[in-house]
């Protein structure tokens, strides 16, 4: 065999894995299995010529490339070679399973002599000699693993947003945590919706479709900022440019990674527009086929929309029981709850109408355009 590496993106020697490597008792087994997918175990027998201890978890490996900083920054980092890379695309229903279970990349790295390391995605394998010392088998495996319980500490209150540069992925982000007083901040009905969404979203297997909308500035987004600081929720950002993506033949094996995740597609009223008029969209279909239904029960996603138009202007099926969980309409708050937040967060002067929150909270005037439309356009005459 010629080589068996590709690009390294650490500086790694990289020395091909030729016939002479190879050349011991074990050289008539091949270590690719029918799939053409590499047993590292038969890799090491045929790299060492002994059989390999091993340490194996489907779940606890770190982020590749921070495996790679711990690598090169060891005592070992000087040996390290990479001894194959291999990048997949993410689409399945392929007799690979590798590429059935989405798997991005796959890395083997021989550490030193007689310590191997295979990584594929978060599943890893440590292969090493009887002889090593359980100090150092616990110092590779921090290598590996990096610390597992800040990283699960990490995903709680996770929210993440959907990506599409290379196939679908998700980018995550720390959300600001953000305080609020429902009986306060919000009409004395609105507590029936909250109580409703939160046993809904802790409600194991479930799906369906919460419909949140109503004013510019009246709630939404700050509710939603509540329930992911509040909820042990994994919450999906769907942005506007991906919305067309919930059509895509890929999208619906991606986001089955995330069963049991609550999406949020947020000011979607051209996705949830009734199709009387507009004919049949793709990605509503999927949208309702999520929210309920054999594919609901598969993928067990809860589903927030926010949106601004008037309830009129919705396919009627996302309306369907057993579909809908909850619709609220955000309004202005009430004269009184009006006038008693503002009185709490010492808002001066004191406005006694119905306010949003928006404009209860932010009290300065930001239009600075001042006298600019008074003025003359063109010259002036003497």
């Amino acid at each position: 065999m010629d080589a068996l590496i590709l690009k390294s993106k650490m500086g790694f020697s990289l020395r091909p894995l030729d016939s002479r490597r190879l050349n011991n008792k074990a050289s008539d087994i091949d270590f690719f299995d029918d799939s053409g997918n590499i047993n590292s175990r038969v890799l090491y027998y045929r790299l060492f010529g002994s059989v390999a201890f091993v340490k194996q978890s489907y779940s606890r490996g770190d982020a590749h490339e921070r495996i790679e900083e711990r690598l090169k920054s060891s005592v070992y980092g000087p040996d390290v070679e990479l001894l194959f890379h291999m990048n997949m695309s993410k689409h399945a229903f392929t007799p690979d399973p590798v590429e059935e279970n989405h798997i991005g990349q796959e890395l083997i790295y021989k550490v030193s002599e007689g310590i191997m390391i295979h990584l594929l995605d978060q599943s890893y394998v440590l292969l090493y000699p009887s002889s090593m010392s359980e100090e150092e088998i616990k110092n590779l495996l921090f290598i590996i693993e990096g610390d597992v319980v800040e990283r699960e500490r990490k995903k709680l209150h996770k929210f993440s947003m959907i990506t599409n540069q290379y196939g679908f992925d998700l980018e995550y982000f720390e959300i600001k945590h953000y305080e609020i007083d429902l009986l306060r901040q919000y009409n004395d009905d609105f507590l029936v919706a909250d109580k409703k969404i939160n046993d809904f979203l802790n409600e194991p297997k479930s799906s369906g479709i919460v419909l949140l909308h109503g004013l510019y500035g009246s709630g939404k987004t700050t509710y939603i900022r509540h329930l992911i600081n509040s909820t042990e929720k994994n919450f999906i950002y769907v942005p506007l440019n991906m919305v067309g993506s919930l059509n895509e033949p890929e999208f619906l094996p991606f986001i089955s990674q995330y069963r049991d995740s609550v999406l949020i597609i947020e000011d979607c009223e051209n996705l949830i527009q009734s199709r009387k008029n507009n004919g049949a969209s793709g990605s509503l279909v999927n949208l309702l086929n999520m929210g309920d239904g054999l594919l609901g029960d598969a993928l067990r996603l809860k589903i927030i929309c926010t949106f601004n138009a008037d309830l009129k202007e919705i396919d009627e099926a996302l309306l369907r029981k057993g579909r809908l969980i909850v619709r609220y309409f955000f309004d202005k708050l009430s004269a009184a709850k009006s006038v008693a937040l503002q009185w709490a967060i010492d808002r001066k002067p004191i406005v006694e109408e119905s306010m949003t929150l928006a404009d209860i909270y932010n009290a300065d005037e930001n239009d600075l355009v001042g006298d600019a439309y008074k003025k003359r356009i063109g010259f002036k005459k003497n």
